[in-house]
Formats: C-alpha cells, sequence, structure tokens
C-alpha cells in the first residue's frame, strides 16, 4: 500500500516537472510567466500572463484587471514564428506575428531551466518580460490558484 502511494507521488511529480521543464536543448514547450510593459514600466494595476514557446509558436494569455474592476479578464494571441535564429543552445531570437498581423521580435533564454529569461518587443512598443516581483504578488491576491509557469 505504501509502495503504491510512493509510487503515485512520484508519478505526479514527474509529471508536474515535464509540464514546466520543457525540452532543455530546443526549448519548446518551455512555460513563462510574463509580464506586459511600456517604457520599462509596469502598467497599474500589472498585466501579467502565461507564455508558452513551442518552436513554432509563441502562445501568450494575458490576464489583467477589467475596467472599473470589473473583474479578471484574459485575452489569447498566438504568435506564428516568421524567422527564428539560434545564436547558442538555449538562446533563441525569434520574430513573430501574431492574429491581429502584430510583429513581435526578441530573445528567449532558456538556458536556466529554473528561470528562463524573455524579451520580446511589440511593434506598439509593448515589451513581453518575465514577471516582477509586483506582478507575482498581483496573482497570488488576484488569482491564487492558477500557476503561470517560471
Amino acid at each position: 500500500m505504501i509502495r503504491r502511494i510512493v509510487l503515485c507521488f512520484i508519478i505526479i511529480f514527474a509529471a508536474h516537472s515535464v509540464c514546466f521543464a520543457g525540452d532543455p536543448d530546443s526549448g519548446y514547450g518551455t512555460l513563462i510567466a510574463v509580464e506586459f510593459k511600456v517604457d520599462n514600466k509596469s502598467y497599474k494595476p500589472p498585466i501579467i500572463g502565461h507564455l508558452e514557446y513551442t518552436g513554432f509558436s509563441i502562445d501568450i494569455v494575458s490576464i489583467f484587471e477589467g475596467i472599473a474592476g470589473i473583474g479578471i479578464l484574459t485575452q489569447a494571441q498566438v504568435y506564428l514564428v516568421v524567422e527564428k535564429k539560434i545564436v547558442s543552445k538555449g538562446v533563441h531570437q525569434i520574430k513573430g506575428k501574431n492574429q491581429y498581423g502584430t510583429t513581435a521580435s526578441g530573445t528567449i533564454d532558456f538556458r536556466d531551466q529554473v528561470k528562463p529569461k524573455i524579451t520580446l518587443v511589440t511593434e506598439g512598443g509593448v515589451v513581453i518580460t518575465n514577471i516582477s516581483n509586483e506582478g507575482k504578488e498581483w496573482q497570488r491576491k488576484n488569482i491564487p490558484n492558477m500557476s503561470l509557469g517560471q
């Protein structure tokens, strides 16, 4: 009985770590908690999100507070990768175009699997980067049961 319980915990832990780790060589499947900024300043309240890099696309779900405190809203964007250059193992320079025609380009560095780094800039000047402490605090307060990634 105890062996079965231990085995279940090992399977659950292994599945959870695979979901967040992604492929260490390509970065495909890497999940990253992100924040959206303009002029290197966060929105107030912050706009945070979840980004997944698949190698062929960058899938982003942004999470933000509605106007006049209506509630928490989400928006999905899928950037299809139109250009990709592998600078070194684990560092990709990419350019993608989303379903609205907006282009974003930048670098994803997942050499550190625990804390992958991302910097994407849209043609409108919005910077998509790793989540800040303020963004993490907002997430814990407003959506505590949701994991955004690393």
